[in-house]
């Protein structure tokens, strides 16, 4: 696409950028396009401004913002607001755009462009989508490299995918660093703006409310393009950039990946595809690529773990963990689990490594799960290793080897809904008194949803062990609880108990020891309110191997309790 012309029925000048007429490393000069109109007909003509551009216009024209970051939900108009901000608030400066962001060095490219840039004429570098891989690349060094003195005579422009900016290691994820947010178009923004006219094409009504994307893109032919013969091939090329891949997608990879029962030949659909607008042939890291149209990008689903599994096993391992670390990033952990399988965690650090870790363990893939956590614990922190921790004692427990999931789990017992697991473990070990301590804290909870739940486990403990009044108050409690689950559990161990009696009937000796004892439990774990939930059930967590079984008889049934059932 050439440089657009100026506008001639406006009044005011277009903005053109300049040039850097210096060849740079993974990065489009010289002849090519600035920016992208996304527009219809005329450059912006049809822009409609919304809340993110008082945002932007203030860190394009800070002084002391080297970094720009434009982000948001799909087809909220990320490009075109970005874009926009640059053409009309640094329309002088001189421009560069990285067209291949997985092989530029973005040192490089920042070292070059200054040689070229002075206060009076500072240079904007542009890159649209930005992988993880290149955000990454913004530290200190880079940020010192595009200031002179306290100007800032290199300025870095990305748009990203939704999700990417925060979890940079880089110092993009500083506060001060903090991204421009592009929300979709809200009634405010739109209303009384009859003349406008991307307003006055459509109507208000049909204006209001909705995202950009789906007034100036063609979504509905891009839907066509999904469902249409060549969608296997749409599809996977949109997957492919949507997981952030940082290696070519060719023809041969392309017929590889389609379904064994695709029709037509590739060959054609490709050229059609291309001749359509779908897809650009292009180049990454030196290689022929296809990418796919940006509409088509924001329509696709999310592949399944068996094409990820499939996608994995035609890239190398760098590739690999590159792909893993943009999805966790987009947070498809499960995904990014799959696209590391048999892979070391080693290359990818400790908080990486936790987050695939519970990614295996929600693809209920516990062999791998227990390697990661493993490594964690090995090498993280001491709050990571906690975590770690956790997830590993939940693995274990799943399999009811309960000695090494406690041995774990007491490593984390200061988070509460571990402490719920543990008084099922001891529950099922025959260590009621144990449990009992455990629950009778818990029920204190300031958290309601774990009292609530403790207190209904409490209640099947009571009514198991042959203290059906003790029992009949811990149901109670539990009907309190917001879960209908929880509620109906608490209903149906009430229903199961002996009727309430009176007289002669009275509740014996031993019922009312049980609950004095219970009471007593509870005051004494409260400390007047003043003692913390959480230091008094690690506090009973850390004496319960000293404790003595009680003579009460074993548990009827396992209650699965309500931190087992969330992923670790």
């Amino acid at each position: 696409m050439g440089a657009p012309s100026a506008p001639t029925d406006r009044p005011r000048r277009a903005p053109s950028l300049g040039r850097v007429a210096e060849k740079l490393v993974g990065v489009r000069v010289g002849t090519t396009a600035a920016l992208p109109d996304t527009g219809r007909g005329d450059l912006d003509a049809d822009y409609l401004p919304r809340a993110a551009d008082e945002r932007l216009a203030e860190l394009l024209t800070a002084r002391t913002h080297p970094v720009v970051v434009v982000t948001g939900p799909p087809s909220a108009g990320v490009t075109r607001t970005a874009a926009h901000g640059v053409r009309r608030h640094r329309a002088d400066d001189l421009f560069v755009a990285i067209d291949d962001p997985y092989r530029a060095r973005l040192d490089e490219v920042v070292e070059r462009a200054r040689k070229r840039a002075s206060a009076s004429r500072p240079v904007v570098v542009w890159c649209d989508d930005a992988p993880l891989a290149l955000l990454d690349q913004v530290r200190g060094d880079v940020l010192a490299a595009c200031r002179a003195d306290r100007d800032t005579v290199v300025r870095l422009v990305f748009t990203v995918r939704w999700g990417l900016a925060p979890l940079s290691r880089g110092e993009l994820a500083a506060p001060r660093f903090a991204p421009v947010v592009v929300a979709p178009l809200t009634p405010a923004e739109v209303v009384g703006r009859e003349a406008h006219p991307l307003v006055a094409a459509r109507g208000v009504p049909r204006v209001v409310g909705r995202r950009v994307g789906d007034l100036v893109s063609p979504l509905e032919a891009a839907r066509e393009a999904f469902a249409g013969p060549s969608g296997d091939v749409v599809r996977l090329a949109a997957v492919w950039h949507r997981l952030g891949i940082p290696t070519a997608l060719d023809l041969e990879t392309l017929d590889a990946l389609r379904p064994d029962d695709a029709a037509g030949d590739l060959t054609a659909i490709v050229t059609g595809l291309v001749e359509a607008g779908w897809l650009v042939r292009t180049t990454r890291g030196g290689e022929r690529h296809l990418a796919p149209a940006r509409v088509l990008v924001d329509l696709a689903r999310l592949p399944s773990a068996e094409l990820v599994a499939c996608i994995a096993a035609r890239l190398d391992h760098h590739a690999r963990y590159a792909a893993a670390r943009t999805m966790l990033a987009a947070g498809l952990d499960s995904l990014a689990a799959a696209m590391v399988t048999d892979l070391e965690p080693d290359p990818l650090g400790p908080v990486v490594a936790l987050r695939i870790a519970r990614g295996y363990a929600g693809l209920e893939r516990d062999r791998e799960a227990a390697q990661w956590f493993a490594y964690v614990i090995a090498v993280g922190d001491e709050e990571q290793a906690r975590a770690a921790h956790r997830g590993l004692g939940l693995v274990f427990y799943r399999y009811d080897r309960l000695d090494r999931a406690r041995r774990h789990l007491d490593q984390a017992a200061d988070q509460l809904g571990v402490q719920v697991v543990l008084a099922d473990i001891a529950l099922r070990q025959g260590r009621i008194a144990d449990a009992r301590t455990l629950l009778t804290v818990l029920r204190r909870s300031r958290d309601p949803a774990l009292a609530v739940e403790a207190a209904c486990q409490l209640g099947t403990l009571e009514s198991s062990t042959g203290h059906p009044d003790a029992a009949r108050a811990a149901f109670t409690a539990a009907l309190a609880a917001a879960d209908p689950a929880v509620v109906a559990r608490a209903r149906t161990g009430l229903a199961a108990l002996p009727p309430l009696t009176t007289g002669s009937g009275a509740p014996s000796g031993d019922s009312e020891a049980s609950l004095l004892a219970s009471s007593d439990r509870d005051a004494t774990s409260s400390d007047d309110g003043d003692e913390d939930p959480d230091e008094a059930g690690a506090d009973a967590v850390e004496s319960a191997d000293s404790a003595e079984p009680a003579d009460d008889a074993a548990p009827a049934a396992r209650v699965v309790p309500l931190a087992a059932r969330s992923q670790p």
